[in-house]
């Protein structure tokens, strides 16, 4: 039996726009798990007499939040700015699917799913833009 072809069901995404939603999140995972793992066991062979707790308290990300000071760390070479930007990639991962399936929506002519998705993009991006660094 051969795969149907035509536009998919009203309310039902293309088998195309699943398959990349779902390659935006693995990726998104794996590069963020794989910073994330370098970062802390660097981290910790870099600062061998620290305890667990003191490591937590230390709030190791916290000078590389902003743009600049991640790019100037990063470049040269900081543990932290790389801890930082595995946190910062498993944030972006499901934002980036979101937007990704408020775009297959809109594709799709599905006006109701492009707006819920849209409306949950813009929530997520300000609370993360906005919210996040007046709690910081």
């Amino acid at each position: 039996m051969s795969p149907p072809t035509g536009d998919p069901p009203h309310g039902e995404l293309p088998d195309s726009a699943y398959r990349d939603m779902t390659r935006i999140l693995r990726a998104g995972l794996i590069l963020s798990l794989i910073v994330l793992v370098g970062g802390v066991i660097a981290f910790v062979l870099a600062n061998p007499s620290l305890a667990f707790t003191e490591m937590i308290a230390s709030n190791p990300i916290l000078n590389f939040l902003g743009v600049s000071s991640l790019a100037s760390g990063l470049a040269s070479g900081q543990i932290e700015a790389y801890l930082t930007l595995g946190v910062l990639v498993l944030v972006a991962t499901p934002i980036a699917r979101v937007l990704t399936g408020c775009y297959f929506f809109a594709q799709n002519h599905e006006r109701e799913l492009a707006t819920i998705t849209a409306i949950v993009s813009a929530l997520l991006l300000v609370s993360v833009l906005v919210v996040g660094p007046l709690v910081r």
